[in-house]
This record gives C-alpha cells, structure tokens and sequence, in this order.
C-alpha cells in the first residue's frame, strides 16, 4: 500500500532506468546470447542447421522469448509489481482470447489499409510467393511474432504504463509510453523524421487501446498482426527490417518512395500509417466520450499495491 511519502520508485525517471536496464540491457543481453552472433549457437551450429526462412523467423522474433519470459518473472517475484503481473492473465480486466482475436483483426485491416494505399499509388508491387506445404511454417511465423509483438507490449503498454500510472495521471503514461516507443526504434535501419512520428503515434494509440478496452491482450494481437501482415504475408520491411520470407514478395527494384511508402522503412514511414494509427487512438476516445470516461485520464492508480 502507498505511504504518504513519495517512493523514488514511483518517479517517471527511475521507472525509465529500471526498463531500460531490465528490457533493453539484460534482456537485449539475453537475446544476443542465444542469437547467432553470439559463439553458443555457433559452437553447437543451431542456426546453421536451419533452413533460411526458419533462421529469418527465429533470429527476428522467436529470439524475443528472453525478454517476454522475463517480464512475467520479474513482475512476479517483485511485491511492488505483482499486480502488474496480475493484469497479464486471463480473466484480469477484459483479457479475454475475443480481445485478442479482435486486436489481430483491428492490426490486420489497419496494415492492409496502408499496403493498399502503397500498392494504389505505384509505389510498390507484389507477386504470390507462397506452397500449400508451407502453412505449418507460416502458423509457426505466427506464433513466434506474437512473442515478439507481445514482449514490446508487457514492457510498454504493462510494466511502464501501469508504474507510470502509480504516481502520475493515466494521461502521464499514455504519453511517456509513446515517446519511449519511438526511442526504441531510433536505431532500426532505415528510420527517419516521419517514421518516428508514426511509432510514437503508434505508442500513444495504443495505450489508448488499452485504457478504453481494459485489455493488454487487445494492443497485443493488433501489435501481431500488423508486424506479420506487413512482414511475413506480403514482404514489406518491418520498421525497416527486411524480410527474407513472405506469402507474397515484394518487387524490391521496382519499389519507390512516396508519402505513401518508403523504401527504407516500409510503410511505417508514410502518411498512411500515421493516419491509421491516429485513427486507432481518435475512435478510441470517441467511443470513451460517449461513455463519460474521459475523466479517467486524469485519475491515478495509487491504490495498485494493494
């Protein structure tokens, strides 16, 4: 329970210290450990034993596995966090398996939205480059892009949003929440003024998502489905990492760029996006609006340790 004395631990500042050693240290730690930089695998030859498209699929995502089992380790043996772990499980809230359906689907038509804005324009084309036989693997693609997806949402969207949210207005960690997001992509190759925009828009709506829903499952399956809809179904970079395998392929030569697509960044770094994602957080207060629940963005959790 809070005391009447302000905890350090509950100032924006050391929230931001601890993710940032926790998520992008220890666990990018971990990662680089059991990635194929590091001289482990090497030594065992574990990605050279894989097939090019399963090595894209495991060094890009399923090697987020660290940083997702941590944040439920960390929370839980934690007392101050323990009801950050809480609000990860089933039947917390609205976590329900609709929400995250829901989510993928919301992600899904928001990307496509954008792809075929790009397409539409000129400025990129795409040709089938799918086997029946390759449905296991692009179910397994899946799965490992919700670990990936679901890791950046538990630290974003649950750790720092709910601790934030301790001390400071809801407003507070929606907004902190996406500057951060933004900052953990500064370094993606191929980022630039516009694409940061979009990612912090992106940051901000989702939070938003997950305020109005009452669900992290929801941000979760929107956040899955937008990185495999562009990514792994039609072969567009993912925040500026290409993709080695996808159902379809993009005609990279032939690919320009446009406020509608960008070469480098996909398209995270156009116009599109940005309104997709603005579009996400405006409806999402609307429909709050609506409900009389605008008041909440002013309101704490100081309550959460309980």
């Amino acid at each position: 329970m809070l005391k009447g004395k302000v905890d350090r631990h509950d100032l924006i500042i050391w929230i931001l210290v601890v993710t940032i050693f926790w998520y992008v240290i220890v666990c990018g730690l971990l990662e680089w450990i059991a990635g194929p930089e590091s001289f482990i695998p090497s030594v065992i030859g574990f990605f050279n034993s894989l097939s090019d498209p399963m090595n894209f699929v495991v060094g890009l995502y399923l090697l987020t596995l660290p940083s997702f089992l941590f944040i439920y380790v960390y929370t839980a043996i934690t007392k101050r966090n323990r009801f950050i772990f809480r609000s990860f499980l089933p039947g917390y809230g609205n976590n329900k398996f609709s929400m995250l359906l829901k989510g993928l689907l919301v992600g899904f038509i928001m990307n496509f939205g954008c792809i075929v804005c790009a397409l539409a324009c000129g400025n990129i084309k795409l040709f089938l480059n799918f086997y029946i036989d390759e449905i296991p693997f692009y179910l397994f693609a899946l799965f490992c892009v919700l670990i990936q997806s679901a890791s950046e949402e538990l630290w974003c969207r649950g750790f720092m949003y709910e601790r934030i949210n301790v001390r400071y207005p809801l407003r507070v960690a929606i907004l902190v929440n996406g500057v951060f997001f933004a900052a953990l992509h500064l370094l993606n190759p191929g980022v630039g003024a516009l694409p940061i925009i979009d990612i912090a828009i992106c940051g901000l709506a989702f939070s938003v998502a997950k305020w109005y829903t009452g669900s992290i499952w929801f941000p979760i399956g929107i956040h899955t489905a937008w990185n495999f809809t562009q990514n792994l179904l039609f072969g567009l970079p993912n925040s500026g990492l290409v993709s080695e395998v996808s159902i379809f392929g993009l005609d990279a030569a032939n690919a320009r760029s446009s406020l509608m697509y960008d070469v480098n960044f996909g398209v995270e770094g156009a116009i599109p996006a940005v309104a997709a994602d603005a579009i996400l957080g405006i409806v999402c207060l609307i429909l709050a609006a609506r409900k009389g629940r605008l008041g909440e963005l002013k309101q704490k959790n100081g309550q959460a340790y309980r």
